[in-house]
């Protein structure tokens, strides 16, 4: 991997994607305090509080110093306004991606470009060989999201299933994966 002293800042057409920090908290707050959001992540508990997105933006701090984590505030440029978030946790030469989107920011396809920038920083910048991503059976939307940035069904475990894209994989339309 090549060093990276500073966190990365990425852009895509829509969005900015940077490093959370404490002026998230309010925001981070109003968006991750949703069921619909809490039964799909992991990590999110419900309800969510100011002291839960306090602790996340520790724990982000921390897994950058050490080079585990690289999590990502989704920043909606025409409004500047945190909208999710967006990470990669690193084991070896590959990485488990996660992310989530406020509710009112759903349908828009935002997920899929920040997925798209961070899979690219992800394979070009950290020189990854694998990313992978898991989500619930039902969570179709997540799917849509994965399939469509060329991520391939892995397998099931569960009601989860693990979606994993290669370095090297050239990039699958969703009709050829089904």
């Amino acid at each position: 991997m090549k060093p990276l002293l500073v966190f990365p800042e990425l852009h895509t057409e829509r969005l900015h994607l940077r490093q959370l920090n404490i002026d998230d908290v309010d925001a981070l707050v109003r968006h991750a305090n949703n069921p619909r959001i809490a039964e799909n992540i992991l990590n999110i508990p419900y309800p969510y509080r100011e002291h839960d997105a306090v602790f996340l933006i520790s724990f982000v701090v921390q897994g950058f110093k050490e080079r585990k984590r690289f999590v990502f505030a989704i920043i909606d440029k025409s409004t500047n306004a945190l909208i999710g978030e967006i990470s990669l946790h690193l084991n070896g030469n590959m990485a488990q991606m996660a992310y989530w989107l406020g509710e009112t920011f759903w349908g828009q396809k935002l997920t899929t470009e920040a997925v798209a920038a961070v899979l690219q920083f992800g394979f070009e910048r950290l020189e990854l060989e694998l990313i992978y991503a898991e989500c619930h059976e039902d969570n179709i939307a997540s799917h849509k999201v994965l399939l469509k940035n060329g991520f391939l069904k892995n397998r099931t475990m569960g009601k989860v299933i693990q979606f994993i894209k290669e370095a090297n994989q050239s990039r699958k339309s969703p009709e050829e994966v089904s």
